[in-house]
């Protein structure tokens, strides 16, 4: 046997392992891109049926210590910075790009990572999409002793717990059946 052959399946062996990362990569994206669509729609779809059912302040008892009820949020979290909205609108697309552009490398370490990219982008863009067509988001899940949030805030914090969970942990290993590298 020649050395040709063992610099050829080497090659063939890189080339296969570029196409696997790259398909990897690929269902990431496809992932993240998922998970923000289905928050924002979700999102939307929540709270105009919130707005179409239930008047300012109207309350919905769910079971002790939760409600449903309808409040208008000028703010941001705790309705911190109420009545700046176009602050707000301009902050919160600052930070989606600067989010955006960091989660571009992050999004290929691995499954958390890009799944908490998802939940993130998708719930920033729900309030977002709220602060500049409505002046202001609509919160309606009312737990008692904590103020009220939507189902975009729910994504907001759960994609940057995911996303911090998929930095605490190593990048994805090869599959068993990938040689370790020399």
């Amino acid at each position: 046997m020649s050395s040709d052959s063992g610099v050829g399946t080497r090659d063939a062996l890189a080339r296969a392992i570029g196409r696997r990362h790259r398909r990897e990569l690929r269902a990431r994206w496809q992932l993240a891109g998922a998970l923000a669509l289905a928050v924002f729609v979700l999102d939307q779809i929540t709270k105009i049926v919130i707005r179409a059912t239930l008047e300012p302040r109207d309350s919905i008892a769910v079971f002790p210590g939760f409600d449903i009820s309808r409040f208008r949020n000028e703010g941001i979290a705790f309705s911190l910075f109420t009545g700046r909205q176009t602050a707000i609108a301009i902050l919160t697309v600052v930070a989606l790009v600067g989010i955006g552009l960091a989660l571009i490398r992050l999004v290929g370490r691995n499954s958390f990572v890009a799944a908490g990219a998802g939940l993130l982008i998708g719930g920033s863009l729900g309030n977002l999409v709220d602060r500049i067509w409505r002046g202001g988001v609509t919160d309606f899940l009312d737990p008692a002793r904590w103020p009220a949030f939507n189902v975009a805030d729910v994504g907001i914090v759960c994609g940057a717990g995911l996303i911090v969970f998929g930095l605490m942990r190593e990048a994805d290993e090869p599959a068993d059946d990938e040689p370790a590298e020399e």
